[in-house]
């Protein structure tokens, strides 16, 4: 079910007109993405939204922003050197490195640095510029310094492609928050450094309103470019548009619907609240019954080592 069939849904239900008001249409979209989230953050909902993607070090850099739908690292693998990446506290990285650009080699740690708005800083003074989608006519929010650490709090007005500069400032040394008054189209809003055409330094992606990526220190720092697997949750996107489908199995989306019309039968209080509760209450158990069954649940040894690259698999 798309989010427009279970909104056509709830509005039979409830007695509503298959084209509501705008509020209704607006507060019956909440409900089912209220209860999107509910249902994804429950225990035993992870394995539908795990995903694996490349992340590449560059030499003599320790820390990385991960791409903006990493929620939760589950786990960083070296393929190249048969390794599997540990995962340390911060603390455990303040005390045990000092000085990231004095210990380099293959990375055996990573640790969670914590939430940015950019997926780098300008490698330069410079003039920022932000360049949207044809459908983005917004306010742009920027926080930042400029050389000699004065901070900067500015807002510019983007009106769709044409790139527009963020204030009269061209020494823009930091980024700490991007964000815009409205969600972003299919392409996204950037903040660029020097030109309209210049490096990406942050993304606003598709139906969000701010920039946040999940930044990593590895330990040691890479003295070289490495391909790691990066396995990872994502974040539990809205449903916006009306052919957006729930992250949960197709057999089960009627869950959403059941528990956007027991939210709304609460907010009117209505005598049909129990009765929608329980039916929502019992989907939910049903669907945990099935993605627990995913698994067999049995062990099973792994063939790989461990160790690194000096020993071979098995030992």
């Amino acid at each position: 079910m798309t989010l427009y069939d279970m909104r056509l849904s709830l509005c039979r239900k409830l007695g509503y007109s298959e084209s509501p008001a705008q509020e209704v249409s607006n507060r019956l979209d909440g409900f089912l993405n209220e209860i999107h989230q509910r249902v994804l953050g429950l225990p035993g909902m992870a394995y539908v939204r795990q995903a694996s993607t490349t992340l590449t070090t560059v030499a003599s850099t320790a820390q990385y922003s991960l791409p903006p739908d990493v929620a939760r690292v589950v786990g960083i693998r070296d393929a190249t050197n048969d390794g599997v990446l540990r995962g340390q506290s911060f603390e455990w990285y303040i005390e045990n490195e000092p000085d990231p650009t004095g210990t380099t080699g293959i990375p055996e740690v990573w640790v969670p640095v914590g939430q940015v708005a950019y997926s780098s800083q300008p490698t330069t003074a410079a003039a920022l510029y932000v360049v949207g989608g044809a459908t983005d006519i917004c306010t742009c929010y920027v926080q930042g310094t400029i050389t000699g650490g004065t901070p900067i709090t500015t807002s510019v007005t983007l009106t769709g492609t044409t790139a527009v500069q963020v204030g009269s400032w061209t020494s823009w040394v930091s980024i700490t928050k991007f964000a815009i008054s409205d969600h972003a189209s299919s392409t996204g809003v950037t903040l660029r450094q020097t030109s309209g055409s210049g490096t990406v330094l942050s993304t606003i992606g598709y139906g969000r309103t701010s920039a946040r990526y999940l930044r990593i220190a590895l330990w040691p720092t890479p003295s070289s470019a490495l391909s790691l697997t990066l396995d990872y949750l994502r974040h539990i996107e809205d449903l916006t548009e009306t052919n957006d489908e729930p992250l949960i199995p197709p057999d089960f989306h009627w869950v959403i619907e059941a528990g956007a019309r027991m939210l709304e039968y609460e907010k009117q209080d209505d005598r049909r609240y129990p009765t929608a509760r329980a039916e929502y209450e019992k989907g939910l158990r049903d669907l945990k019954w099935f993605m627990v069954q995913q698994a067999d649940g049995r062990d099973a040894s792994g063939g790989r080592s461990q160790l690194g690259a000096w020993y071979p698999a098995g030992s």
